[in-house]
């Protein structure tokens, strides 16, 4: 009897023990999306939830992420990139888009008055040129239409709204998905007048990944920023040469959304510390992608 329960004690322990490993398996599953090649996913993630411990990032906040190495086809960060977010001004590379496939179509002529448009929209983010290509193309309705029907692959992407007066659009939705989807393409040439598209965004301008970071000033930048009180975010291509001096580009979306500040009685700190404290975290999470990227070449960082 003696042996016979301690036989049965020990096969206890040990289906017990290989209960844990199983559930630590499922967890650690779990806490991995398969598609996702790279540790730098998890690294991110830990570097902003550090940001909620210790400020600035509110319980509100939401944040999407996604970085892309063109080189290799590899997604390495993907971090709630399906998830609609308020456009703000990130919505212009949609309007620019429209707008050319229009021209591609010949329904439309790239006029010096439609250039000096775009270089205001995508430069200046000038919201009136923004409206100026909306109600050229139809409106907004008309606009999201074009996109809907060629570029179908922009999924959480939509377009039903101007840009008021003053400033504040929020019906508007984009997402970190499409927005990487609309740089793959555009690098390899995949849009309409891809050329032209990529003159404008690499205009200077102002960004929340590469300036006041320390990423080289050797980097080119195509980006378009977005922001409002409720929305910040940046995304664009990064080229940087690897150390046998090949080039490698890479996509950077970072987004911050937060839509309890859509509404002046949750506004407790001004606009301008508002953007500010984001931007900084996505420049420094934009350092950590570049520094992951420049090291997978053989870099040291």
């Amino acid at each position: 009897m003696k042996a016979y329960l301690n036989n049965l004690f020990k096969l206890s322990v040990c289906c017990g023990f290989a209960v844990l490993l199983c559930g630590a398996t499922v967890i650690y599953a779990a806490a991995y999306d398969p598609s996702i090649d790279s540790p730098l996913e998890q690294n991110i993630d830990g570097f902003v939830k550090q940001f909620r411990r210790k400020g600035p990032l509110a319980s509100t906040d939401r944040t999407s992420f996604v970085v892309y190495d063109i080189s290799t086809g590899k997604k390495l960060v993907s971090i709630n990139e399906d998830t609609p977010r308020m456009a703000a001004s990130l919505i212009k590379n949609f309007v620019m888009l429209a707008y050319f496939h229009e021209v591609k179509q010949k329904r439309l002529l790239h006029t010096d008055k439609n250039r000096y448009h775009l270089k205001r929209m995508i430069q200046a983010s000038s919201n009136t040129s923004t409206n100026y290509f909306i109600r050229l193309i139809g409106g907004p309705y008309a606009v999201n239409r074009r996109l809907k029907a060629n570029y179908p692959y922009f999924e959480q992407t939509k377009i039903v709204e101007y840009i008021p007066s003053n400033g504040r659009t929020y019906r508007n939705l984009t997402s970190a998905h499409d927005l990487n989807k609309f740089y793959v393409q555009l690098w390899h040439d995949n849009l309409p007048h891809s050329t032209k598209m990529k003159y404008y965004l690499e205009l200077q301008n102002g960004d929340y990944i590469y300036k006041k970071t320390r990423i080289p000033a050797s980097v080119k930048v195509y980006n378009k920023t977005g922001t409002v009180y409720g929305l910040i975010g940046d995304s664009g291509i990064l080229v940087m040469r690897d150390p046998q001096g090949k080039l490698r580009p890479y996509v950077f979306t970072g987004l911050i959304e937060d839509k309890s500040k859509t509404s002046t009685r949750r506004r407790r700190i001004s606009f301008g510390a508002w953007v500010g404290q984001r931007a900084n975290i996505l420049r420094r999470v934009s350092e950590k992608a570049y520094g992951y990227i420049y090291k997978s070449y053989g870099g040291r960082w």
